[in-house]
């Protein structure tokens, strides 16, 4: 498998620059066993094909690509949680577009253009803009 990136607030996966929505799992539902011994639980799936897990030990993330009830493959994957939320933004957007966004998340004038660019990149990646803004406001 390719890289894997998981963004924890949201639930989104992106695999091979596709991003798609998660389901997230409620509860500690098991999801394998860690390589250091430890027990998983599961974090999201995305379709009944991908499980993303988290090792209650080591916090380890990884995901498990099944085929029908046959595990295929193993890899492990980088989580965006919400603190690190804004990193991964400047990361994927242009300094023009990250400000856009900052400045109409605070509600002061900003570039309607780079907004508008920032925008369909970051719906292109399943992020609601909304869910942006509010989480940039704090």
């Amino acid at each position: 498998m390719s890289r894997i990136l998981f963004i924890d607030p949201f639930s989104v996966v992106i695999i091979e620059n596709k991003a798609v929505k998660a389901e997230k799992v409620d509860g500690n539902v098991f999801g394998g066993f860690c390589k250091c011994g430890g027990m998983m639980f599961q974090k999201a799936w995305v379709d009944d094909t991908l499980m993303i897990s988290e090792c209650e030990r080591c916090w380890k993330v990884e995901a498990f690509r099944f085929n029908g009830r046959k595990l295929v493959e193993r890899s492990e994957v980088e989580v965006v949680f919400r603190q690190n939320l804004v990193e991964f933004l400047k990361e994927i957007l242009s300094p023009s577009e990250f400000e856009a966004v900052q400045n109409k998340a605070k509600n002061v004038q900003y570039n309607y253009n780079a907004f508008s660019r920032a925008k369909k990149k970051l719906e292109e990646l399943k992020l609601n803009i909304d869910e942006i803004l509010n989480f940039m406001k704090t």
